[in-house]
């Protein structure tokens, strides 16, 4: 059929806009009076604002699965971040929209979203290359403010507002900012917000508002199909956990859903009935007038949505693997159903949601027998979705995934994961936020703090080698590398099959200069771990020390040819050279890690001082330039130019440059007056206003 109630020449574009971790009940237009998310709560205005929707599980990957497949998580198979990866037999709706002639575009914001994990099929641009980012602080993810995001959806709309003949678009942009860390980027928003989780919240809406306002100066968004949605909430410490993933309460289930489509959806209109992640894709495709719904898991909801149709009578299925993939507990199961909730776990719960919301009181100890419908229900989503189950590939995951999940929580090694074995996470959560805690205490240097409480959970489980690994990572820190030593041997007593530690001791006698004692234990870890790329790079770099550059290359194009995205390889090869002031092959490897990731900020700089230290000025200039393109935001690029004009006969134009850095926030007189190359520079008048204006920026304003 024709797009319903529209009299259009042509289908509508279509704008999915997801915000991780964003609980539906922190957004103004979903009743928090002290939100700030005027975007959000103005699409509420202008479209239908579904009231009860459930996300099919509470982490990233999994649930944007779903999203853009309509099929649960058995069913599609990518049950947990990092681990797994969307079939290619799966038939995505950008897949469906490009066959339909639409031309389709992703911008994602975190690496838990990157091509690997196949959620790119059927996206002509899929934007995921983070690495003009800044390197995230120890144990942190590389992730994508909303506002750079943004910008970069932007570029793409506009391209696309000048081609002719423009066909309609899809266009799903991904906003992370709500995710923990909560980082405090924009200070107003920070002022208006109560929480940092809120202010995240409200950096995202003002992503949301650019793309939104655009479209409307366009003239398109009318003619726009715009579906806004969280992958998840967030536990904000109710019921024990700090953030998500481990638990399927509706503190980390229930999300937002706005619809707005003039002429479709009424305005400022809500849907009371209940609603999946998985009916999004079939209501796309009902509204477009195009087939495909019927091969989803999902209900197309749009006569409901219309209110021409009763609500249908749907089912809710939520399901955490992360518990046991990551951590080895028992996984979650659970379905919403008619005000009720049934969890299935070793120790089983049912709430009543319309008279517990908070879910505070379990009813299943004393009222068994009323679980039993929605029993049934969840073993009749289990066996559907079992029936039509494709196969997702698992993934060994490389090092630089393997260590962001564990940062935020979404994974444990295996040896963890056995101590845990079987543990409902009701009872394993205390154990589990105590080394979350110490991890997130040795990231801010409050090692003796964290030392204490690693302590305890050693007295309470002597054999988590996690937590020794963690004691180990705290001696490395304070240059204690023979204590450093004595754990991570103590953790192989333990645990002998742990290729990282093996590589943890292999760094240690790296850093002791005992090539010999480094390269025997990466080879241990490679033969634990064939396809560990970081050991691959470690041996490279061993054989360059020793001036073996053919076994040093042979070494890095292994870890290549397993791994092409991974940027060390060459980066540790370049930084070597770099350090041995070799600046000419520094700039040679530099380059093959430009080739694959053009936009690596920290590379860019390195490369235009290679250049700059063996004498091409214009080639460093272009690679300064590059930089400063990628991030307008930051004051390195500039200060690095006004480096090079100074030394090349410029200081005015230095002086200038340095000008520009300290708009961008360079705050070092140091790094002013210490640095012999803008000795020209400082010979000039306006030096000594410039350090004013330096002094100017970094004084707080007065209270007013």
């Amino acid at each position: 059929m024709a797009v319903p109630a529209c009299h259009r020449r042509a289908r509508p574009n279509v704008l999915v806009i997801t915000v991780d971790t964003l609980r539906a009940d922190r957004l103004g237009c979903y009743g928090f009076g002290l939100a700030h998310t005027p975007a959000i709560d103005r699409l509420a205005e202008e479209g239908v604002r579904c009231t009860d929707v459930a996300t099919a599980a509470p982490i990233t990957l999994p649930a944007h699965a779903s999203i853009m497949t309509g099929l649960y998580p058995p069913a599609h198979g990518v049950r947990d971040n990092g681990n797994y990866a969307l079939g290619q037999e799966a038939v995505t709706l950008a897949e469906q929209l490009h066959a339909a002639g639409y031309r389709t575009a992703a911008f994602v914001s975190a690496a838990v979203l990157t091509r690997r994990y196949g959620l790119d099929q059927g996206f002509a641009v899929y934007d995921d290359d983070l690495w003009s980012e800044d390197t995230p602080p120890l144990f942190m993810i590389r992730e994508r403010p909303a506002q750079r995001t943004a910008d970069r959806a932007l570029a793409w709309l506009e391209d696309w507002w000048k081609s002719a003949p423009r066909q309609p678009f899809f266009l799903w942009v991904h906003f992370f900012d709500p995710h923990q860390p909560y980082n405090r980027r924009s200070n107003d928003l920070a002022a208006l917000a109560p929480t940092p989780y809120d202010a995240e919240i409200a950096e995202a809406d003002r992503g949301v508002g650019r793309l939104l306002d655009r479209l409307r100066q366009q003239g398109v968004l009318d003619e726009t199909l715009v579906a806004f949605t969280a992958d998840h909430g967030e536990s904000l410490e109710e019921h024990g956990e700090p953030t998500h993933g481990i638990f399927i309460y509706d503190a980390t289930i229930r999300v937002p859903l706005i619809w707005r489509l003039p002429g479709v959806f009424g305005a400022n209109t809500t849907y009371d009935g209940p609603v999946r992640h998985i009916d999004i894709a079939s209501t796309v495709l009902g509204v477009l007038g195009l087939p495909g719904g019927d091969s989803t898991q999902g209900t197309n909801l749009l006569q409901a949505l219309r209110g021409r149709t009763p609500p249908p009578d749907l089912v809710q299925y939520s399901e955490t693997r992360l518990a046991e993939e990551g951590f080895g507990m028992a996984p979650l199961f659970g379905v919403r159903h008619a005000g009720r909730k049934w969890i299935q776990a070793p120790h089983p719960e049912l709430y009543d949601l319309r008279q517990d919301p908070r879910e505070l009181t379990n009813l299943y100890p004393r009222d068994a027998a009323a679980a039993r419908p929605l029993e049934d229900a969840l073993a009749a989503i289990t066996t559907a979705s079992t029936r039509r189950a494709l196969s997702a590939p698992t993934r060994l995951i490389d090092r630089e995934t393997e260590e962001m999940l564990r940062a935020l929580g979404y994974i444990a090694p295996p040896e963890q994961r056995a101590e845990m074995a079987g543990r409902d996470p009701k009872d394993g959560m205390a154990l589990y936020n105590k080394l979350q805690e110490a991890r997130q205490l040795v990231q801010v240097d409050r090692l003796d703090r964290a030392e204490t409480l690693l302590g305890e959970v050693l007295a309470a489980a002597p054999e988590n080698v996690t937590a020794r690994n963690l004691l180990a990572f705290v001696a490395v820190k304070r240059n204690e590398l023979d204590e450093a030593e004595r754990q991570y041997v103590a953790s192989l007593e333990q645990q002998p099959r742990q290729h990282r530690v093996h590589g943890a001791l292999g760094a240690l006698a790296l850093r002791r200069g005992d090539l010999d004692e480094s390269e025997r234990r990466f080879h241990l870890a490679l033969e634990l771990a064939p396809n560990d790329v970081e050991a691959m790079s470690n041996l490279g770099f061993i054989d360059a020390v020793r001036g073996n550059d053919a076994g040093a290359e042979a070494w890095y194009e292994r870890a290549i040819a397993i791994d092409p995205t991974y940027p060390h390889v060459h980066r540790r090869l370049a930084d070597l050279f770099y350090d041995r002031k070799d600046y000419a092959r520094a700039l040679q490897y530099y380059r093959r890690v430009l080739a694959a990731l053009p936009e690596y900020f920290e590379v860019l700089i390195q490369a235009g001082n290679s250049a700059r230290f063996f004498g091409d000025v214009p080639t460093a200039a272009e690679y300064y330039d590059e930089a400063n393109r990628v991030r307008a935001d930051s004051w390195i690029p500039s200060y690095n130019l006004a480096c090079l004009r100074a030394l090349n006969g410029a200081p005015d134009d230095a002086l200038a440059l340095l000008g520009d850095a300290i708009e961008r926030g360079l705050a070092s007189q140091e790094l002013l007056d210490g640095n012999p190359d803008l000795e020209t520079a400082r010979m000039l008048p306006g030096w000594r206003s410039l350090l004013d204006r330096m002094q100017t920026a970094a004084t707080p304003a007065a209270p007013g």
